[in-house]
């Protein structure tokens, strides 16, 4: 499930910055708003598997 999501997150972020220069305001915000929750997640993902490992060496 994890990685489905995270390939969703990489499509926001692909479709923001394809969109980003869009030609209303409205598209724009959009743009923003996906390319926010998409980089979001990824933090996300990222700061959980960090604390994965972490608690696994320290376990050693």
């Amino acid at each position: 499930m994890k990685t489905r999501l995270g390939i969703v997150a990489v499509l926001f972020v692909v479709m923001g910055f394809g969109m980003i220069h869009g030609g209303s305001l409205i598209m724009e915000r959009i743009a923003i708003g996906l390319m926010g929750t998409g980089i979001v997640y990824l933090l996300y993902l990222l700061l959980s598997q960090k604390k994965k490992e972490d608690s696994s060496e320290s376990a050693e």
